[in-house]
C-alpha cells in the first residue's frame, strides 16, 4: 500500500472514531430514563418551578431556558438542589430575592438526584453535552451548602 493511502486511511479511521463516539454519547444522553426523571422532577421541583419549568416570575425563577442553568456549574447547581440557597439572583433579566429551601427528599439516591438535573438540562434546556453523574452528586454533598447569592 502506498504511504499516501495509509495516511488517508489513518485520518479516516480517526474521523470515524470521533464521529462514532459523538453518536454513542448522544444516544447515552437521550437514553436516560426520561419517564423516571420527569416523575422525580415533578415530585421534587414542580411545586415552585412548575411542571413545565417556567417558574413564577419574580417569585420562583424558571429552570426552562434559564441563563442561570445554561451558564451554571453542575456541582454548584446540585449543591443548591441539595442544600437550598438564598439571596438575590438575576435569571433571564428578572431579579429574585428569596430563599430556596430544598425540597429534595433525603431518601433519594444520588442517581435520582442526577436524573433530576439531567432532566432539567436535556428536557428543559436542550443541553445534551453535560451529563450529570452520581459522582457529581457525591462531590456536591461533600462540598456542602453554598453561601447566599450576593
Amino acid at each position: 500500500m502506498k504511504k499516501t493511502n495509509r495516511k488517508y486511511i489513518y485520518i479516516l479511521s480517526i474521523l470515524l472514531i470521533i464521529l462514532t463516539s459523538g453518536i454513542i454519547w448522544q444516544l447515552s444522553v437521550s437514553a436516560f430514563d426520561v419517564a423516571r426523571a420527569e416523575n422525580l422532577y415533578v415530585n421534587q421541583c414542580a411545586n415552585c418551578h412548575r411542571k413545565d419549568g417556567t417558574g413564577v416570575k419574580r417569585v420562583y425563577p424558571p429552570l426552562k431556558n434559564a441563563d442561570y442553568i445554561r451558564n451554571g456549574n453542575t456541582v454548584e447547581l446540585l449543591r443548591g438542589m441539595l442544600f437550598g440557597r438564598s439571596g438575590r439572583i438575576v435569571v433571564n433579566g428578572y431579579t429574585y430575592n428569596g430563599v430556596m429551601t430544598t425540597e429534595i427528599d433525603n431518601n433519594l439516591s444520588d442517581n435520582d438526584i442526577a436524573l433530576i438535573l439531567n432532566y432539567v438540562y436535556v428536557k428543559l434546556n436542550d443541553i445534551t453535552d453535560r451529563p450529570v453523574t452520581e459522582k457529581d452528586v457525591k462531590e456536591a454533598r461533600k462540598l456542602g451548602k453554598l453561601p447566599p447569592h450576593k
